[in-house]
């Protein structure tokens, strides 16, 4: 049925579950596991006045890359094909360049990520993750 899953993280530990939720759906498909980190430059800034703020997202990129390596390694053990990819931009965006990009069938992403719980007043899910699931051609699965 699936392919291709994608699983975007941000190292949190609700994205983590998404890549747990990813991973098992991927093993059960006999599907390719996309794993994907994209360093929010809006957050950071996009074109950073000050070279410190470049080394900065460097530096993110960087341990993005550590990242998505565990998840890697862990997927092999587990007989899981895998791709990665650390982008820089708007998340939501990325996510969706990606996944129109390469043939994606399945989206699996945590509900939240580095942000935290919900407070009262707020929504259950992130942003990134309302963006995902109401603009995506793809079925999402929030985790």
């Amino acid at each position: 049925m699936y392919s291709n899953i994608l699983v975007p993280t941000d190292g949190s530990e609700h994205a983590e579950r998404g890549v747990e939720h990813g991973m098992d759906l991927a093993a059960e498909h006999g599907a390719t596991l996309h794993v994907l980190f994209v360093v929010d430059e809006k957050v950071y800034g996009s074109t950073p006045a000050l070279s410190s703020y470049e080394a900065s997202l460097e530096k993110l990129a960087d341990e993005a890359e550590d990242l998505v390596g565990d998840i890697v390694e862990d997927a092999i053990e587990h007989g899981i094909e895998t791709t990665t990819a650390v982008r820089r931009g708007v998340p939501y965006e990325e996510i969706l360049a990606y996944t129109a990009a390469n043939e994606i069938d399945a989206i699996v992403m945590g509900k939240r990520g580095a942000t935290g719980e919900p407070t009262e007043g707020t929504h259950h899910l992130g942003s990134v993750t309302d963006r995902v699931l109401r603009e995506a051609d793809v079925p999402v699965t929030p985790v």
